[in-house]
């Protein structure tokens, strides 16, 4: 009876051993692998980018990316309705930064235009900047996908950046072999100039396939607009003309108007006679890159090869 008593003891303390280890290795295989919802959680806890812009063009790509603003550029463009009531940081040349300092953001956002006149005073705000860069199509393609790192929002930012290259494609697809020339005559009041293919209109019209006859012309064509004389155009004969008023625009498309019609050199252009002169929406088209160019690009394919 001693010798099955005995027996029956190690046998129970032999179970009781297994049972408390592997209990323990049902704990340690919890801890190293999540359940599938607490793994889910994990991932999606993303950090809030709390931000102040004072730029209009990069206001909107913000809107798109839905990020978190605190404060606003001062401008009479009307600005997405998530940000309407927040408070202004002055224009976009000339950001009040204390007030931008005091919304105590993560990252303030500016035009890249006007970098060199702000960057002694931003350094005595401590600001981390982000300057936006609207010069070019291909520059602002690049600024969105940087934001959207920088922000935490880099897949909302590569759809955007997949639709504005979407667009560009689109209006690719009529193209064929054609490659037209273009002179885009940039005017404000009486001073009429030609945009180059460093400008933002210029770099559209050369990603859209077309020749900017700038690019033909002596001298130095790194600046965004350039003097011009009749001669030059009338030589290089482009197959259309674009027209852009800035700054006073009944004013601007008064002054081309009388411009094409008093002299009769124009009307020797192959595009006059053709009725391929264009005057560009100034609602649309502007001097720098913003969110309506994705109808910019539309409306050049159109005009280019939608006939």
């Amino acid at each position: 009876m001693k010798v099955k008593n005995l027996l029956s003891m190690i046998l129970v303390a032999g179970m009781m051993l297994v049972g408390c280890q592997n209990d323990g290795q049902d704990v340690d295989q919890s801890t190293e692998n999540p359940q599938p919802d607490q793994a889910v959680q994990e991932e999606t806890l993303v950090e809030e980018v709390k931000v102040v812009s004072a730029t209009v063009s990069a206001t909107n790509v913000l809107a798109k990316l839905d990020a978190e603003v605190v404060g606003v550029p001062t401008t009479t463009q009307t600005l997405p309705a998530q940000y309407a009531d927040l408070p202004e940081v002055g224009q976009a040349m000339s950001p009040d930064l204390e007030i931008v300092a005091s919304l105590e953001p993560d990252l303030f956002i500016m035009d890249s235009n006007f970098q060199a006149s702000v960057e002694e005073s931003l350094s005595q705000y401590g600001l981390n900047t982000f300057f936006f860069e609207t010069g070019s199509y291909s520059d602002f393609v690049n600024s969105i996908k940087q934001l959207g790192v920088e922000i935490n929002r880099e897949d909302e930012a590569k759809k955007l950046v997949s639709e504005i290259e979407a667009s560009v494609t689109k209006a690719l697809e009529k193209k064929g072999d054609q490659s037209p020339t273009v002179a885009v005559i940039f005017g404000a009041g009486e001073n009429f100039m030609l945009a180059t293919d460093t400008s933002y209109l210029g770099d559209l019209v050369k990603t859209l396939g077309a020749t900017n006859i700038t690019s033909k012309l002596d001298g130095d064509m790194s600046s965004g607009y350039v003097q011009f004389s009749l001669e030059q155009i009338l030589a290089e004969n482009p197959d259309y003309v674009l027209r852009f008023a800035h700054g006073n625009i009944e004013q601007t498309k008064k002054m081309f108007d009388e411009a094409f019609d008093a002299n009769d050199a124009y009307q020797e252009l192959d595009a006059v006679k053709s009725g391929k002169v264009y005057d560009l929406d100034p609602s649309v088209f502007n001097v720098s890159a913003n969110l309506e160019i994705t109808t910019a690009i539309e409306t050049l394919g159109e005009i280019f090869y939608g006939n």
